[in-house]
């Protein structure tokens, strides 16, 4: 049985975050007789239709509310516009159901004055979950980004919006087992919901040969070791883990640090300048869009992802459906997919001596990156692909809607 189905995200593509990548999969693929209409921003242009969007953009209908801008206040612009928009979009369209994220609470204002419309919400994370990994990070406030100093700022008040908006909630999928029982220490659980691991898709993200790769990336062009991280330029990801790790370890490899990712470089750079790492030893790409990643994993001999705080990060999974070896810290959800020393390595959070040292011993024992590599495509593959992560929402949105007549 299809149905009409409203994703409310102000992410989409081009993807900047891990929801609008979770959006993007799902609207690929979702079975063929649900229509998918995304209510989002815009970010200018449209998005391109491009190898990997093309079937997307031909099957889903978008639905603009505004104009988007990677800051603190934009999805609480986004919110109103929802509130103000989505009758007159439902009585168009003859929504079945309205699927939100969260920590976006996107339909926060209307999901307190629209009861006729069954919602699910899936929980990527939550504002305390977020509030533990900046803490964990123990950098002072002002070296923190805008986003985490406001979240810091209001977090009385964001939390308890989170509580009343989560009370509300019809049906709910959690990304991991980590969130789900994170969340229960806090929050009633709704009534109706399930864990629904993210999912990768695998034949985007996969080996690629290095020639097509550095079409895409000329500038990586002569590295030949090439330590990646991708995400947010935040404090909970542990970029300064990874800053203190290349300055204890620059002088015993050629690696480089590649850091890919939104958000302001400049106090990292003024770290990496008083630890007296040679500015040739990293570089910072910025934003790269959703579509050029396959390519950037491609060209890396490891990815590192040094989190205080994580729920179930797509680029862990992106790096091993790449065949990456990956290193990331045993927090959140992460250990739900990666079994340490066999598909890839955990460190605790916050020691770049352990950091160091596992990536010294990736670099210098091939056979050892290369067998965690094969283990970590072969389980991206096999558990973690976005179809079966689409089929089993779709499922939920079944029984969502069932349970709401």
């Amino acid at each position: 049985m299809g149905m009409k189905v409203a994703i409310a995200t102000p992410e989409f593509l081009p993807n900047w975050g891990g929801i609008g990548t979770y959006v993007t999969l799902l609207a690929k693929d979702l079975p063929e007789d649900f229509e998918i209409h995304v209510i989002t921003l815009s970010r200018g242009e449209p998005p391109q239709k491009t190898e990997l969007t093309k079937e997307i953009l031909e099957r889903i209908h978008i639905h603009y509310l505004g104009k988007a801008a990677d800051f603190f206040a934009y999805n609480n612009q986004f919110q109103i516009n929802l509130l103000l928009k989505f009758k007159a979009l439902k009585a168009e369209h003859k929504f079945d159901l309205l699927h939100a994220n969260h920590a976006q609470m996107p339909d926060l204002f209307l999901r307190f004055l629209d009861s006729e419309t069954p919602s699910l919400t899936t929980v990527h994370t939550t504002i305390g979950s977020q509030r533990l990994g900046t803490k964990r990070s123990k950098l002072p406030f002002n070296r923190l980004e805008r986003s985490e100093k406001m979240t810091l700022l209001m977090l009385p008040m964001l939390t308890t919006l989170e509580r009343f908006y989560l009370a509300k909630a019809n049906s709910e999928i959690f990304v991991s087992e980590f969130i789900r029982s994170f969340y229960m220490k806090s929050y009633r659980i709704a009534p109706h919901w399930r864990t629904i691991h993210n999912g990768v898709e695998t034949e985007w993200f996969k080996p690629r040969g290095r020639a097509e790769c550095l079409q895409h990336f000329p500038q990586l062009d002569g590295l030949n070791d090439i330590v990646l991280f991708s995400g947010r330029m935040i404090a909970l990801k542990g970029i300064d883990v990874a800053i203190k790790s290349l300055a204890l370890i620059h002088k015993e490899t050629d690696a480089t640090f590649i850091f890919a990712g939104a958000g302001k470089v400049e106090p990292w750079k003024r770290m990496l300048d008083d630890l007296k790492v040679p500015p040739n030893r990293y570089l910072f790409l910025g934003s790269v869009p959703y579509t050029e990643m396959p390519y950037l994993y491609s060209l890396a001999s490891t990815f590192m992802l040094p989190s205080y705080s994580e729920s179930f990060p797509m680029t862990v999974l992106e790096a091993m459906a790449c065949g990456l070896p990956v290193v990331a810290s045993n927090v959140g959800g992460i250990p739900e997919m990666i079994d340490s020393n066999e598909n890839g390595i955990l460190i605790q959070p916050g020691n770049e001596k352990g950091l160091s040292a596992a990536l010294l011993k990736l670099l210098g024992d091939r056979s050892f990156a290369k067998r965690l590599a094969m283990s970590a495509r072969t389980k991206a593959c096999d558990e973690f692909s976005s179809l079966k992560m689409a089929t089993d929402t779709a499922e939920m949105y079944r029984s969502t809607v069932e349970g709401f007549r």
